[in-house]
């Protein structure tokens, strides 16, 4: 982490940080204490267990490998033969999870904080740690935290690469530990979800546009970055070529619905889903309208995470077969970056007052909001 303004590595924006995060682990925890291990959850531990010791079953149909790699090796060496489950597997197969969920927080705020300062650090990760779909992902067995966390680190690390392709050093071997953490997030992306390949253009689009006459060297930043990741993505296949191939074609990348867009059901649907989050939704039509009307708010910081969250609601309308709902909660945290960044921007207007007033206000909603929901269910 960056050095904070008084010259400490760990200051009063790590401090907040860190207590946000520390109360989602306990909302994960509360959750997963009240939420029984379901039959898709134990499907992909057993799965895993099966790919751990190289049984040739696990290969038939693994659409997110990982998933069941990761759950399934706090309790590698118990079997679940009796009924019910040992409830011990409960917490031991979700706490990889809840654990990759606080570093995605920590991803979530750490981006917003060095676009755009320590306060869009805190909006976003109020978001994002008070956001019942992020928790519910967050503390059960399912490959879509991953595939998010995936995707949200190689967008941002991709950017961060081309900020350092004018570097008068040797920009690709000195860049080797952010191409290896490129390729390490494009793998276990990849690994929970193929699809997110479809991002690897916007990346590389961003990296153009940032250093136009180091294309080239971006380019070839990118090709490294894959070739980690396609390592990471056989392995997770167990090293089975056949596997991996037929993951691929059973991806359906290729398979496009463009009447969707015409279809009065897909736009109910996705309305469902936003309204899910009404607290965010209103501070994302707020930051949109902004962004719409004030040319200050629209600058490649604020604009990156706004092309990359509409292309993801575009891809959950237009690829069915992939699952809309997997592209628009991939979308989420792309939103509250950008959401943070415009309302830093409004909090520096001439309005300030009615803007703080009606930031916290939205804000404590959010966690209000959420906190009930936890209680509730």
């Amino acid at each position: 982490m960056p050095s904070s303004k008084n010259g400490e590595r760990f200051g009063s924006p790590q401090v907040i940080a860190s207590l946000l995060l520390l109360f989602f682990l306990g909302q994960c925890l509360w959750f997963c204490a009240r939420a029984p291990l379901t039959d898709r959850e134990l499907a992909f531990v057993i799965e895993g267990q099966q790919q751990w010791h190289r049984s040739s079953q696990a290969f038939r149909d693994p659409p997110a490998p990982i998933t069941g790699l990761v759950a399934s090796l706090p309790v590698l060496g118990s079997t679940a033969t009796n009924d019910p489950v040992p409830s011990s597997w409960r917490w031991l197969t979700r706490l990889p999870f809840m654990f990759m969920a606080v570093l995605f927080g920590a991803s979530v705020w750490y981006v917003s904080r060095r676009l755009y300062g320590n306060i869009a650090g805190y909006i976003a990760l109020t978001l994002y740690a008070f956001s019942p779909i992020a928790l519910i992902r967050s503390a059960t067995v399912q490959p879509s935290l991953i595939a998010d966390w995936g995707a949200f680190g190689a967008i941002f690390t991709a950017i961060g690469l081309a900020h350092t392709l004018y570097s008068p050093r040797e920009v690709v071997l000195w860049n080797w530990k952010r191409i290896l953490l490129l390729g390490i997030a494009l793998g276990l992306a990849t690994s929970a979800q193929f699809a997110v390949v479809v991002l690897i253009p916007i990346a590389l689009g961003f990296m153009w546009y940032l250093a136009p006459d180091r294309r080239g060297a971006a380019t070839v930043i990118m090709l490294a970055g894959c070739s980690v990741g396609l390592v990471i993505l056989y392995a997770a296949y167990g090293f089975h070529p056949g596997a991996l191939a037929e993951a691929v074609r059973g991806s359906h990348l290729a398979i496009m619905r463009p009447a969707a867009f015409s279809s009065p059901t897909t736009y109910t649907m996705l309305g469902v889903f936003l309204l899910r989050q009404p607290t965010s939704l209103l501070l994302l039509l707020i930051a949109l309208a902004t962004f719409a009307v004030w040319k200050r708010t629209r600058f490649f910081g604020t604009a990156a995470p706004l092309i990359v969250f509409a292309f993801l609601i575009l891809l959950g309308i237009a690829m069915p077969y992939q699952g809309g709902m997997a592209f628009y909660i991939m979308a989420l945290p792309f939103s509250y970056v950008f959401i943070s960044g415009v309302m830093v921007d409004l909090l520096e207007s001439r309005q300030v007052p009615v803007v703080l007033g009606m930031l916290i206000g939205v804000l404590l909603g959010h966690i209000g909001v959420n906190l009930i929901w936890l209680v509730r269910m």
